[in-house]
């Protein structure tokens, strides 16, 4: 699947629509509020975002001297052909707490998303500060 702005709008708003993400309305806020910076070429879906720092949003997680990742999921996919091929999505935060970006791989970005991955649900790994306010 080629990366593109779409790409990442469709990857927020997926995100956005899960039951099991914390804050997933606000993430789209963020989203709305931001400027996409970089769409990565490797192969995979991820793009960094600007959120102003003086944009009027509640964080996603508290502010922090550098940021970082505040939630990572991994789904496996329906391939039958090889039942174990996975999409990893890591939702990343700027030292404001605002989202500034997502990576979005398929096997640990060893090849390159396909396109119109299907995710099996809930997935198999969720974890990060991002679920602490659950």
């Amino acid at each position: 699947m080629a990366n593109a702005s779409a790409t990442a709008e469709k990857w927020t708003r997926f995100l956005a629509s899960r039951p099991y993400v914390p804050k997933a309305p606000l993430i789209l806020t963020h989203f709305a509020h931001g400027r996409i910076t970089r769409l990565c070429d490797c192969g995979c879906n991820s793009y960094e975002l600007a959120v102003s720092s003086d944009a009027h949003l509640q964080p996603l997680v508290q502010p922090s001297t550098r940021g970082g990742c505040a939630l990572a999921l991994a789904f496996y996919t329906s391939e039958e052909a090889d039942p174990r091929r996975t999409v990893e999505i890591n939702v990343h935060v700027d030292a404001h707490g605002f989202l500034a970006g997502l990576d979005v791989d398929y096997c640990a970005n060893s090849a390159t998303m396909p396109e119109d991955p299907q995710l099996l649900e809930p997935p198999f790994h969720l974890h990060g500060q991002l679920l602490d306010g659950i």
